[in-house]
């Protein structure tokens, strides 16, 4: 099947000759080593929509179970277009990916982090899709690794125009696809797909798992309130659980490497994060929390074993309940957090 694809400039189609030997040199790129075909693009939101689009328009396979994915049974036609950052004439804007056909009209909204697109960007989307008229209509919001429940608690106050229908992804979902598709798509197409799948698992969590840096919030003895059963403290020391609000305040907006905790007056252990899940619900996660549903959504992080310093390492001048950060090894050679607080931020430039 040949799909028509219109593509920016700057991202060009990548021929792999069968017939070459497979070399055992290492490739970098700006220092950093190159695993894929597609690291060559980069790892910014547009490079990975290029490259997402550029698998659609390439592989069957992923393409037909992406539409099944979003939008069910929908048939296909034989040459459906897929076009990357088109341009609206009516409404001056560009759409990240679009893949239209004479059944479906799908519009894609790609981000690599949890941004939701603003009302009017959607309200744009629709009137796009009304446009064209297909009978099934998609607006697709492509965002990180696990933050899809973020993104849909974001725009709860949005409800697309009948027969407009919504749906949210994470980069996870089009891994999984894209995996699936080199197994089972064609013979040539497999390889590049393969490399695709590998591409876009590396850059859709924007976790950064080289970091030192140790997050520090203060833990407090006694339960948050009455309708919760079992405190902060017990919570990380006898669970290994940590949790903190995805959305709102001065929380992190991304779950960090490691995670450091202070109560009674000095720092009490730190730990590298495991794995993260955004949750609704912590009463269904949590023995003693009370059923959150309703509430934001939050990071229920699943901790590493205690990292204890060797000797006290006071609150210093912190005060209050305020989350602070510093570098693991300042933290388990300073004497107060607040000292490796200020030697880290003199490490990194402020």
């Amino acid at each position: 099947m040949r799909i028509p694809v219109t593509t920016p400039r700057r991202f060009q189609a990548v021929r792999i000759d069968r017939h070459l030997g497979c070399g055992m040199s290492e490739l970098r790129l700006h220092g950093a080593a190159v695993e894929t075909v597609f690291d060559l693009l980069g790892h910014r939101e547009n490079d990975m929509t290029y490259a997402l689009g550029w698998g659609l328009a390439r592989s069957d396979a992923l393409l037909h179970g992406f539409l099944e994915r979003v939008a069910g049974d929908v048939p296909v036609d034989p040459s459906p277009a897929i076009n990357l950052q088109e341009y609206g004439t009516d409404d001056g804007g560009f759409t990240d990916i679009e893949v239209l056909t004479e059944h479906v009209h799908v519009i894609v909204e790609a981000k690599r982090g949890w941004a939701p697109p603003s009302a009017s960007q959607l309200h744009r989307y629709e009137e796009r899709l009304d446009a064209m008229a297909r009978p099934s209509r998609w607006i697709v919001i492509l965002t990180q690794n696990g933050a899809e429940e973020i993104v849909r608690h974001q725009i709860a106050d949005w409800t697309p125009t009948d027969p407009t229908r919504a749906c949210v992804l994470g980069w996870s979902d089009v891994v999984r696809l894209a995996e699936h598709a080199s197994k089972i798509g064609h013979r040539e197409a497999r390889p590049v797909i393969a490399e695709l799948t590998t591409y876009l698992r590396g850059v859709a969590d924007m976790r950064d798992t080289h970091s030192n840096l140790v997050y520090i919030p203060a833990l407090a003895q006694r339960p948050f309130n009455d309708n919760w059963k079992i405190g902060p403290i017990e919570i990380v020391e006898r669970l290994g659980r940590y949790f903190f609000p995805a959305i709102g305040g001065a929380y992190p907006k991304e779950v960090p490497n490691y995670i450091g905790f202070r109560y009674w007056g000095k720092l009490q252990s730190i730990h590298h994060i495991e794995s993260s899940e955004v949750v609704i619900d912590l009463g269904e996660h949590i023995p003693g929390a009370p059923s959150t549903a309703g509430e934001r959504p939050h990071f229920l992080t699943t901790l590493g074993p205690a990292i204890r310093p060797d000797h006290d390492v006071r609150t210093g001048d912190i005060y209050g309940a305020a989350w602070t950060r510093a570098d693991i090894d300042l933290l388990l050679t300073c004497s107060t957090i607040s000292e490796a607080r200020d030697l880290t931020k003199k490490r990194h430039g402020g």
